[in-house]
């Protein structure tokens, strides 16, 4: 990545209209023309543009690739940033230069500008290229919307400040004026940035909404998450089951089909950063769950856990960097801007959320209702109880969703799936817990060491899952009284 200072200034235009002659500031060069076609980014909210900091992907021109810039230290002037054409995806440190501005919001593209530029050198006697002026034709899309304006450009090279205000006089007397657009995207944006408080209610809006918070954690967490730094797997371990599990509940706000290979794909997602987090929790579980035993040979277990847990922690973290840094992750993450960006949508997607989205709702807790009955019927099989626990976290996150919406009755009903959710869950750990010490238990006694405190463990974890199951039919019983 490369930078530079950029000092600029821009002029509107009428249709058509040319710079006048500069000659009687500097030598003019030849005349060149080309095409730019620039995607911009920013979060929904437009908090980039709105604080003067610009993302942007332009092909075409001398300087194509990714470029963010920034506010500089005077009015004309602007920090740029250059990153490779080649990468398709926002540059990570692009990302990290303005995360204090972004926070955990996602970016998004926002806006295409396709510009016919005409653009000649100012040069001093001895060829020195003091600035660079540019003309440019810009066709802006925003959100299916098409405008199109004519402006212009002095960009110094060699020269200085006076240099500029000789050319800015000498544009004045052919009534050429400053913008007051500070850049192309400002202006682009001009009608979604002087737009104030959201009021828009429609399910299209709040589906939405979650989601871009959903993809902001993904984004936000990556490098945290290649680091293996703490709780960032965690994290985008829970968005990703959130996004995935939302696009299933609320499936018919998006046209037929649309989500069906984006939750196979988040599903991938979420089993890759799934297996480290997985071992981690489970060393914490089985750890704690030692101080509670006799203290025969608790040491000895305690060992044959950090040394099997930790290294099954650090081969899954090594799987997960090397999934995302794959052609599959690169267009799992693509997919997520644009079902942001440009959503295909069902035509009930802009009718109230109220209206819509609970029906969609109660159809998910009628699933678990069903599924409740199935596991009732053989209380003993806990494949059933963890069919169950899943369908309950889909009613936790579409009750999460609706918080916004319905209030606090929505809020009443998430605080009570997720009552369900974690006692189910504490009740699956337990599972996997008792077969990964049946593994331990099987080496340890190959290698000739006692099985006795190992069948303590086991019998421990019996009863954590008794006690799990038994509070999460109970949380189910409230959970589906309405």
């Amino acid at each position: 990545m490369s930078s530079q200072v950029e000092v600029e200034r821009k002029y509107n235009l009428r249709k058509g209209q040319d710079l006048p002659g500069l000659t009687g500031i500097a030598t003019e060069g030849p005349v060149s023309e080309f095409a730019l076609e620039a995607t911009y980014y920013d979060a929904p909210d437009y908090r980039l543009t709105r604080a003067w900091q610009v993302i942007r992907r332009r092909v075409g021109g001398s300087d194509e690739g990714w470029h963010l810039k920034l506010p500089g230290s005077a009015p004309d002037e602007r920090i740029e940033l250059h990153a490779p054409l080649a990468q398709r995806r926002l540059p990570r440190a692009f990302r990290q230069r303005v995360s204090d501005t972004l926070d955990a919001a996602p970016v998004i593209p926002v806006a295409v500008l396709r510009t016919r530029r005409r653009e000649q050198q100012l040069c001093a006697a001895d060829g020195t290229v003091l600035a660079v002026t540019c003309t440019d034709q810009v066709r802006a899309s925003v959100g299916g919307q098409e405008q199109e304006w004519w402006e212009a450009e002095v960009e110094l090279v060699g020269g200085d400040a006076a240099l500029l205000d000789r050319v800015e006089a000498v544009l004045a007397r052919a009534g050429i004026h400053r913008a007051e657009a500070a850049s192309k995207i400002a202006r682009a944006l001009d009608r979604a940035l002087a737009a104030t408080e959201n009021d828009d209610e429609s399910a299209r809006a709040a589906v939405l909404a979650y989601l871009a918070e959903q993809v902001g954690v993904l984004q936000n967490r990556e490098v945290a998450v290649l680091a293996d730094e703490p709780d960032a797997v965690h994290r985008s371990r829970v968005a990703t089951r959130r996004l995935r599990s939302v696009l299933r509940t609320y499936t018919g706000v998006f046209g037929t089909g649309t989500t069906k290979q984006l939750r196979a794909e988040l599903r991938w997602h979420a089993e890759e950063l799934g297996a480290p987090r997985d071992a981690e929790v489970l060393r914490e579980k089985l750890l704690a769950a030692l101080d509670e035993l006799p203290d025969g040979g608790r040491e000895l277990v305690a060992a044959r856990i950090e040394t099997a847990l930790v290294a099954a922690h650090a081969d899954a973290h090594r799987n997960l960097v090397e999934s995302m840094g794959t052609d599959r992750y690169e267009r799992l993450q693509l997919d997520l801007e644009q079902l942001l960006a440009a959503p295909r949508l069902d035509r009930m997607a802009d009718e109230p959320a109220r209206v819509v989205l609970r029906p969609m709702f109660d159809q998910a807790v009628a699933r678990v209702r069903e599924l409740d009955a199935h596991a009732s019927a053989r209380p003993g099989d806990l494949t059933r109880w963890h069919e169950v626990r899943k369908a309950a976290k889909r009613a936790r996150y579409g009750a999460e969703l609706l918080v916004p919406v319905l209030g606090e009755g929505a809020e009443i009903r998430r605080a009570r799936w997720e009552a369900v959710t974690e006692a189910l869950g504490a009740m699956q750990d337990a599972v996997v817990a008792q077969r990964t010490i049946g593994d331990l238990a099987w080496h340890a006694v190959a290698d000739g060491l006692p099985r006795l405190p190992f069948d303590d463990l086991r019998h421990a974890q019996d009863r954590v899952l008794r006690e799990s199951l038994d509070r999460g039919r109970a949380a189910l019983a409230v959970a589906l009284e309405n």
